[in-house]
C-alpha cells in the first residue's frame, strides 16, 4: 500500500512538470517570443494573485473541502481596499507623512474582513454539517452581490493615492515584491503544514476525518484556521490585483476560482483530501499562468480562451485524479 502510495506521489509530481515541459515547448514553438525575457517577466509579473489564491486554498483541499467562493471574495476585497484608500484620500492630501498609516489600516482591514469571510464559511460548515461545497456556493452568491453593492463599476486609484501602493513597483531583478511575498508566504505554510501537529491534522483529517476525531484532533477548530488562511490569502491576492492595476472592479476576481482549484489539482493536491505537497502548487501555478499567457501571445479569440482553457484543465485534471477511492467526494 505505501509502495502504491509512493508510485502515485511520484507520478503527480513527474506529471506536473511533464505538463509543464508540453505547455513551454507548444507555446514556444507557435509563438517564438514565448520564452523572450520580456515575456517572462510579464509572466512572473502577473502571476503573484494566482499563486497566493492557490497556496491559499491547498490546505482546503488537503481536508478534502473546497471553496468556491474565493473569486466574489477576491472581487469584494478588491473594490473593498480602494474604497478604503479613497474615502482617506482628503486625510492623506492634508497629512502627506500618514500614506504608510493609511495603507495599513487599508490593507489589515481588507484581510481582517476576508479572514472573517473564511472563519464564517468554516464555522457554518463544520457546525451546520453543510457540504463545503454548497456552504461555499451560497457565499459566492453573498461576496458577488457585496461587491457590486461596494462598487457597481470600475474605479481607478487616483494619482494621489499611488503611493500607498509604490511598494508594487519594488523588484528584485525578474521578481516583483508580490511575488516574493507569494514565496515567502508559500514556504512559511510549508512548513505549518509540513512541520507542526496543525499541518499533521490537516493532512489527516483529509485521509480519514473520522478516525481523527476519535484520534482526539481537533478537527472542527483546524477546518476554521484553514479555512480562515484561505480567506487572508485571497484578500492579498485581491489587493497585489489592484495594485498592479491601479484599479479595482467588481467583478476582478471571478475568473481566479476555476484557475486557483485547477492550479492547486495540477499541482498534484488530491480532490479527496489527504495527500498532496502545497510547493508542487507552485508547479500548478505557472502550468496556469503559462497556458493563459500563450493564448494571449498565440492570439487565441478572448471568446475562444475559456473553452480552450476549460477543455486542457479538464483533460491534465481526469488523467492526474485518482478515482479509485471509494471516498471519492469533496467534503
Amino acid at each position: 500500500m505505501k509502495a502504491k502510495l509512493s508510485n502515485r506521489k511520484h507520478f503527480k509530481t513527474f506529471f506536473s512538470v511533464g505538463a509543464m515541459l508540453v505547455v513551454v515547448i507548444a507555446f514556444t514553438i507557435l509563438e517564438p517570443r514565448f520564452l523572450n525575457a520580456a515575456n517572462i517577466n510579464n509572466l512572473l509579473s502577473d502571476t503573484a494573485p494566482l499563486m497566493i489564491m492557490a497556496v491559499g486554498m491547498t490546505p482546503v483541499l488537503l481536508l478534502g473541502s473546497i471553496d468556491l467562493s474565493i473569486g466574489a471574495l477576491c472581487s469584494a476585497a478588491n473594490v473593498f481596499v480602494i474604497t478604503v484608500l479613497i474615502h482617506f484620500q482628503g486625510f492623506i492630501e492634508a497629512n502627506p507623512s500618514a500614506i504608510v498609516l493609511v495603507a495599513l489600516i487599508a490593507f489589515s482591514a481588507t484581510m481582517i474582513l476576508s479572514m472573517l469571510s473564511g472563519m464564517l464559511l468554516g464555522f457554518i460548515h463544520v457546525k451546520t454539517k453543510i457540504p463545503s461545497f454548497i456552504a461555499s456556493l451560497a457565499f459566492m452568491s453573498i461576496w458577488a452581490s457585496a461587491a457590486l453593492l461596494i462598487q457597481n463599476a470600475s474605479v481607478f486609484l487616483p494619482v494621489p493615492l499611488w503611493p500607498t501602493i509604490a511598494w508594487d513597483g519594488i523588484s528584485f531583478g525578474p521578481l516583483g515584491l508580490p511575488l516574493l511575498i507569494s514565496f515567502v508566504i508559500t514556504i512559511l505554510l510549508y512548513i505549518l503544514l509540513t512541520r507542526t501537529a496543525f499541518g499533521r491534522g490537516v493532512y489527516a483529517i483529509g485521509g480519514n476525518e473520522r478516525t481523527a476525531r476519535l484520534a482526539g484532533l481537533p478537527v472542527d477548530r483546524i477546518k476554521i484556521t484553514v479555512f480562515a488562511i484561505n480567506g487572508v490569502c485571497t484578500a492579498l491576492g485581491a489587493i497585489f490585483l489592484m495594485a498592479k492595476a491601479r484599479s479595482a472592479a467588481p467583478t476582478a476576481g471571478n475568473a481566479f476560482t476555476l484557475m486557483v482549484i485547477s492550479a492547486v489539482v495540477l499541482g498534484g493536491t488530491s480532490l479527496v483530501g489527504g495527500a498532496g505537497n502545497i510547493l508542487n502548487t507552485l508547479l500548478g501555478v505557472f502550468i496556469v499562468a503559462m497556458i493563459q499567457n500563450g493564448m494571449n501571445m498565440v492570439g487565441v479569440n478572448v471568446f475562444w480562451q475559456n473553452i480552450v482553457y476549460g477543455i486542457i484543465i479538464l483533460a491534465v485534471i481526469a488523467i492526474n485524479t485518482d478515482r479509485s477511492s471509494r471516498s471519492f467526494a469533496v467534503k
